[in-house]
Parts: C-alpha cells; structure tokens; sequence
C-alpha cells in the first residue's frame, strides 16, 4: 500500500525547491519575483498612506475654519429654536454653536469683493473652529496672525478676514470696511437702497486653504442676523467632537435625536473636493497593483519552469504515493512562502521609508508644506489580502500544467 506524503513532507520539498542551491533560501530564478513582490506591497502601502495623510491634512483645515459637522433645517429654512438644540447638543458632549451665513459685499477704501460671512458667536464658536484662535506657533497653518475676536468691542462691530481678503481689500487691523447687502431692500426717496453698515476689522486669520482666505469672514451674529432679516434665528449649527476621524459615526447617532434637521460631516462641504481625493487614492492603487501583477507574470514563468525541470522528480513522487493534489499543495505552498517572504520585505521598507518622513519630514512639497502620511491598518489588510489573491491567479496556469505529468510514462523512459 501506498504511503500517504505528509504536511512535513511538503512543506520540506516546497522549501527545497524555492532555494535551490542558494545559500540566502531564495534560488536566483525566484529572487526577481521576491524583488517585485516586496516593491509592489512597498509602493501599495506608501502610497496609500500619502494618501491618508493628504485626506487627514484636507479635513483638518476644512474642521479648523468651518465645523466638523453641521446642522441644518431640512427645508433649508432658518432655525428659531437654536438655544435649545444648541444646548441639547453640548449636553452630549459635542461643542455646538450657531452660525448665520450670508453673502455679501465688503468694501475697503479703494475696492470692493464678495465674501462669505459667518455670523458667530465669538464665545462658543473659538470651540468649533481653531482658526478663531490665537496662532501660536509660527509652523501652523491656521489661526489668528494679527488682532483678536476676544476684544469685547468684536460682539458689537468687529469682523475678521481672511488673511487673502484682507490683502485684497488693502486691510488691515483697526480699518474701516463696509458690509453691503446684495439685497436692496431699505425703501428711501430715491428707491430701495441694500443694508450696509461699517465694521472695524480686529482679527486676521489664516486657514491654510487659499479659497477659505480670499473669501471668509467672521462677523457677530447680531449683524448677520440683521442681514438676514432674523429676529431671533440662525441657518446652521456647526458641531465640534472630541474625535473627528469618527465623523461619520457621531452624524448617525445625533440623526437619531434631532430627526427633523439634515446633519453632515465635514466631507459634504467640499464633495467634489473630498471625492477627487478618494478617487486619486483608489486610482494611483490600481497603478501601482500593476507592478505586483508583472511580478506575478515572473512567478507564472518560474513555477512553468520549474516543472517543466523537474518532471522526471515529480513523477517519482506520484509513484511513490504523491497524488495530484499533493503536488498542487507543494507548489501552492512553495508559492504562498515566496509571497509571504515579499510581503515582510515589503512592509518593513514601507514602515522605514514611512517612519523617517514622519519624523524627519525629509520630503516637502514647497518650504511650509510637508508631504503627510498616515498609516491605516485597513490599507495594510487590503494590500496582503490582495497580494495573496493575485499569487494565487498567478499560480493556476503551472497547477493545470501538474495535472498533464504522467509518472508510469517518465519512470519507463528515465529506465
């Protein structure tokens, strides 16, 4: 009776066959396949993490000047009972503050330009958005570089710009600036003429994002609402939580309470903004894919190679009990230990190459922006995941080939 080859067995000759006669365990037929594996899951794991790193920094200076989540009305009308839900909020352990947005026409001495303007509350929304903050550290790329919204002058007639804004409209602290309605709707004798009333600038900002600095600005909420035309009312609730990376999860939860409003999260304000960099990430991903597929095709040609070498050995093993599933496992094994092999290589040069960047932050894309990165263990699933899968495509054509050996036939030749 036939002796049935055991697990050890296998994994011996599987070993075997993928050194060689080398002295590193990796025979030089297969030392192109272990470069290219370990370069694939090296650039799939780099790139992604540049990736992640991009999409932090985005949403970082996205939550600094505007909110990490906002509430609105479903119908798009104002909010009357703010306070209350403003204060139901806070109890929850989020920041909340209300926010009466407006479009309108600020005019200097000499020019005049659109601008988005914020009713705030100064007290509450230094919670919700940093950039309402004092700029402590001269590396940040958001806060407040001249004046402050902590003078209590600011409630009553104080705006703050935008530090692109403010450059535009030749600006700077203690001017004057017009705040004009593109409404006309004050009735004089000479027609309706649109609000305006004059501002005193006390506080520049800088948000780290070019759009938000040429065309933000904050102003009390009193003079928004005069504006809009509320008495007593705002358009949002912008919310802050202790986690923004859960974003999504605090949106779902506080749905649930406040049914009757529409919540988002900082990716919807900027949609097309937030999908370009989703987009870019899965894009550059099946790039890079390429090159672990063209180490595939290498590890196709070695395994063909190899049988096609050792036909007249692997028809003694099926004399000597070995079937062909046996001779499949030993290839699928020999195969899955040289993807195994790449993979460590791979993820120790990406961690290096990763950690060095992080710490000495040695690539930077201009002289105040570093190139980020930030590691997430989803990606690194995703790429071993995917990298055992395309070793396994690689290896069904030199599998089928197993099937066609003959061991009767090669042991009466090799007689």
């Amino acid at each position: 009776m036939k002796k049935v080859p055991g697990n050890s067995s296998i994994l011996f000759l599987a070993r075997k066959y993928l050194s060689g006669r080398s002295r590193i365990g990796v025979s030089k037929s297969h030392i192109l396949t272990l470069c290219g594996i370990a370069l694939g899951v090296m650039a799939l794991i780099t790139v992604s993490s540049v990736m992640n790193g991009f999409r932090s920094d985005i949403r970082e200076r996205i939550i600094s000047t505007l909110s990490e989540m906002r509430l609105s009305a479903i119908d798009a009308e104002s909010i009357s009972n703010y306070r209350e839900i403003v204060s139901k909020i806070n109890s929850l352990g989020y920041q909340a503050s209300p926010v009466v947005r407006s479009e309108l026409l600020l005019r200097g001495s000499n020019q005049s330009t659109p601008a988005l303007v914020f009713g705030i509350d100064p007290t509450t929304h230094v919670q919700i958005s940093p950039v309402l903050n004092k700029r402590t550290d001269n590396d940040a790329v958001h806060g407040i570089i001249a004046g402050s919204i902590e003078n209590p002058d600011f409630a009553e007639r104080g705006i703050a710009l935008g530090s692109g804004l403010a450059a535009e409209l030749g600006l700077y602290i203690g001017d004057q600036v017009q705040l004009i309605s593109p409404v006309f709707n004050i009735p004089s004798p000479f027609g309706l003429l649109p609000k305006i009333q004059v501002v005193e600038v006390m506080a520049i900002f800088a948000a780290g994002m070019p759009e938000y600095d040429q065309s933000y600005a904050f102003v009390p909420l009193k003079i928004a609402q005069s504006f809009a035309g509320y008495q007593d009312a705002v358009d949002l609730i912008e919310i802050r939580s202790q986690n923004p990376e859960k974003s999504k999860q605090h949106v779902k939860s506080l749905q649930g309470m406040f049914s009757g409003y529409k919540i988002e999260d900082w990716s919807s304000y900027d949609a097309s903004l937030y999908g370009a960099i989703r987009f870019e990430k899965f894009l550059m991903f099946i790039i890079l894919m390429f090159m672990f597929i063209i180490a595939s095709f290498n590890l196709t040609g070695s395994l063909l190679k190899l049988i096609s070498f050792k036909k007249n050995e692997l028809g003694l093993l099926k004399a000597l009990g070995y079937k062909d599933k046996d001779l499949r496992r030993l290839f699928l094994v020999q195969a899955m230990m040289l993807c195994t092999l790449g993979i460590i290589i791979g993820l120790i040069l990406s961690g290096v190459l990763l950690y060095i960047q992080d710490r000495n932050q040695i690539v930077k894309l201009d002289e105040t922006i570093v190139l980020p990165v930030q590691i997430q263990l989803s990606d690194y699933i995703l790429v071993i995941a995917v990298s055992y899968l395309l070793t396994w495509i690689s290896i069904l054509l030199p599998l089928k080939r197993l099937n066609k050996i003959n061991a009767v036939e090669l042991i009466r030749r090799a007689t």
